[in-house]
C-alpha cells in the first residue's frame, strides 16, 4: 500500500486536532443526574445545626467510588458514619452540636447511566460566611484534574469508535463488494482498526476509576476499584468490544459469517454503558445498534472502498466495486438517519431542549456534519458512479471520486470526535428539566422566598412541595394560606385553582392530577403573608 500523501496526512492532523478541541469543550460535570432537591437547601441559614445532610437526585447514583462528605471552614471533615444511599438519595450523618459557621456538603457519584458527577451544597449554622464556604466549593468542584481526565476520557472514546466501525465497516465491505484485490491491504487495516480500537475501549477504563473516585489514574490499582467499574457496565462492554475486534480480525479471511456475529457483539457493547442505560432502554439500546452498525458499515467501508480503489488495477472491476458499497453504503445512510432520530428523541424530546442546551447545539452540530458527509456520499452515487460506469476509465471521474471520498472519509471522523463528546454529556431533557423532577426557588419579595418541587413532573399524577423560606434563606412560616393557579397557555388550559394542605410549620402540599397533558405550564404560588398583602409568583414547569 502506497504511503499517505501530504494532504491525507494534513487530513488526519486536523481531525486529530478537532477532536482535541471538542474533547477540550466537555464539561466535567456534563452528566446524566442533576441535584432536585437537598435537606438543608444549598444557601440555607439554620439557627440549629442539621443532624444529617441528604441530596436528592433526578435518577439513581451509587458512591461505591465516591461519597458525600461535610466539610467546615478549615476543610476539616464533620460527618459522620458511612453514606447511606436510598433509590436517588444519599445521606450520610453529621457530628453533633456543629459549632456557628459555614459548611460545604461536597458529593462524587456515579450516575445511573455510568457518568461521574461532582457537585456540592453550601449551608450556615449561625453566624457564617456563606460566601467564602461557597468559593471553597467550586474550587473543590471545579478540579483541574477532572477536566484534563474528561478530555483523556474524550480521546479514548474517540479512539474506541474509530476502531470499531473500521473493523465493522471492514468485514461488511469485504462480504458485500468482494473486492478481488489481495487482501494484504485489507489486513493492515484491520489490523489498524483491532489496535485503535482496542486501546480506546482498554483506556476508557481507568479514566473511568479516576472520574468516579477523583484520585487519579493509581486509583485503578486500589482494591476494589477496578471491580466496581467493570461491574458497572464497562466490563461487559469492553468484553464484547474487545473480544469481538479480535475474533472479527482474526476470522475475516477464514469465516465471513463468524466475523459477522463477531461484529454484531461489538455493535451490542456500545449501549451497555452511556444514556441508553437509562432511557427508554430497548427502544434506545435497538436504536443505539442500528445506528452504530450503519455507520459502521458507511464510515468504515469508505476508508477500506478508499483504499481497494489504489490497489485495483482493472478499471471495470475499480467501478464495480465502487457501484456495490455505493448501493450498501446508501442504505446505510438512511438507516443512519432513522435510527438517529428515534436516539435523538430519546435524548431531547422537545425543541425548546434541542435550541436551549449544550446537548441540543451539540447534536445540530454533529448532524451538520452528517447531513455534509451523507450529500457527497449521494453524489457520488447518483451522479459520479453512473459517469464511471458509462466511462471507466475517464480520469477526470476517477479523481473527482477519489477526492469525495477523501471529504467524506475526513467528515466522517470529525463527526465522530463530536460524538465522543456528545455521550458525556448531560441530555437536552434532563438540562432543560423535561420529565424530571421540577426544583425552582421564587422570589416572594420582601417575604422571602418558596421552593416549588414537581414530583414526578410528568403528564397525571404528581405531588407539588411548597417549602417557604424568609429573605435570610432559612426555612420560616411566612404565609398563612396559599393557593396554586395551573395554566397551560398552549392549550388554553386554565387558570385552575387549588389550595394546597400544610404538611409542616413551612412546608404545603398538594396532590393531585390536574397536570393532564405534557407540555410547558405556568404554575403560580399565591402567599398570603398577612391579613392585608400576599405575594405571588410564578414558575415556567416543562412536565414530561
Amino acid at each position: 500500500m502506497p504511503p499517505p500523501s501530504r494532504r491525507a496526512r494534513l487530513g488526519v492532523l486536523l481531525v486529530a486536532a478537532a477532536a482535541l478541541v471538542l474533547g477540550l469543550g466537555a464539561d466535567p460535570a456534563a452528566a446524566h443526574a442533576v441535584p432536585v432537591s437537598s435537606t438543608p437547601s444549598d444557601g440555607a441559614a439554620l439557627d440549629e445545626p442539621p443532624t444529617s445532610v441528604t441530596i436528592e437526585f433526578s435518577e439513581r447514583v451509587s458512591v461505591e467510588l465516591g461519597g458525600l462528605q461535610v466539610l467546615d471552614a478549615t476543610g476539616e471533615r464533620v460527618d459522620r458514619g458511612a453514606v447511606e444511599v436510598v433509590d436517588r438519595s444519599i445521606s450520610v450523618g453529621v457530628a453533633d452540636d456543629l459549632p456557628d459557621g459555614a459548611y460545604i456538603a461536597s458529593y462524587r457519584i456515579v450516575s445511573a447511566d455510568g457518568h461521574p458527577i461532582t457537585g456540592g451544597i453550601v449551608f450556615t449554622v449561625g453566624e457564617g460566611d456563606a460566601d467564602a464556604a461557597a468559593g471553597a466549593l467550586a474550587g473543590l468542584v471545579d478540579d483541574g484534574a477532572d477536566q484534563a481526565w474528561e478530555v483523556v476520557g474524550a480521546v479514548a472514546r474517540w479512539l474506541a469508535m474509530v476502531g470499531a466501525l473500521l473493523v465493522v465497516g471492514g468485514v461488511a465491505f469485504v462480504t458485500w463488494c468482494r473486492p478481488a484485490a489481495g487482501a494484504s491491504w485489507a489486513s493492515r487495516l484491520f489490523a489498524v482498526g483491532a489496535v485503535v480500537g482496542v486501546a480506546g475501549m482498554l483506556a476508557v477504563v481507568p479514566v473511568q476509576a479516576a472520574l468516579a473516585t477523583g484520585q487519579g489514574l493509581g486509583s485503578v490499582l486500589q482494591d476494589g476499584v477496578l471491580s466496581s467499574v467493570l461491574g458497572d457496565g464497562y466490563g461487559p462492554a469492553v468484553a464484547l468490544g474487545v473480544g469481538g475486534i479480535l475474533v472479527a480480525v482474526v476470522a475475516v479471511g477464514r469465516s465471513r459469517s463468524v466475523a459477522l456475529l463477531a461484529s454484531a457483539a461489538v455493535l451490542a457493547s456500545f449501549p451497555l454503558v452511556g444514556h441508553t442505560r437509562v432511557d427508554d432502554v430497548v427502544v434506545g439500546s435497538l436504536a443505539d445498534v442500528v445506528h452504530v452498525g450503519a455507520a459502521a458499515v458507511w464510515t468504515g467501508g469508505l476508508v477500506f472502498l478508499l483504499a481497494a480503489r489504489r490497489r485495483l488495477d482493472d478499471d471495470g472491476e475499480r467501478v464495480a466495486v465502487v457501484g456495490r458499497f455505493s448501493d450498501l453504503a446508501t442504505v446505510a445512510i438512511v438507516l443512519v438517519g432513522l435510527a438517529g432520530l428515534v436516539l435523538s428523541w430519546t435524548e431531547v424530546r422537545t425543541l425548546d431542549a434541542l435550541t436551549s442546551t449544550d446537548y441540543g447545539g451539540t447534536l445540530l452540530a454533529k448532524v451538520a456534519i452528517v447531513l455534509l458527509v451523507g450529500a457527497a456520499g449521494l453524489h457520488n452515487h447518483f451522479r459520479l458512479v453512473p459517469a464511471a460506469i458509462a466511462d471507466p476509465g475517464s480520469a477526470p471521474v476517477q479523481r473527482r471520486m477519489t477526492r469525495v471520498l477523501q471529504a467524506e472519509v475526513a467528515g466522517v471522523a470529525l463527526a465522530l470526535a463530536v460524538t465522543a463528546v456528545l455521550v458525556n454529556v448531560t441530555p437536552a431533557y434532563v438540562d432543560a428539566g423535561v420529565g424530571q423532577v421540577h426544583s425552582e426557588i421564587l422570589d416572594l419579595g420582601d417575604a422571602g422566598s418558596v421552593q416549588l418541587v414537581v414530583d414526578p413532573n410528568r403528564a397525571g399524577q404528581n405531588s407539588m412541595h411548597l417549602y417557604f423560606y424568609d429573605p435570610a434563606g432559612r426555612p420560616a412560616q411566612i404565609a398563612d394560606d396559599v393557593r396554586l393557579e395551573l395554566t397551560k397557555p398552549g392549550d388554553g388550559v386554565g387558570p385552575i385553582s387549588r389550595e394546597p394542605f400544610r404538611a409542616g410549620p413551612a412546608h404545603f402540599q398538594w396532590d393531585g392530577a390536574e397536570l393532564v397533558s405534557s407540555g410547558r405550564w405556568e404554575i403560580t404560588v399565591v402567599a398570603r403573608i398577612d391579613r392585608f398583602s400576599e405575594e405571588t409568583a410564578t414558575a415556567d414547569v416543562l412536565v414530561g
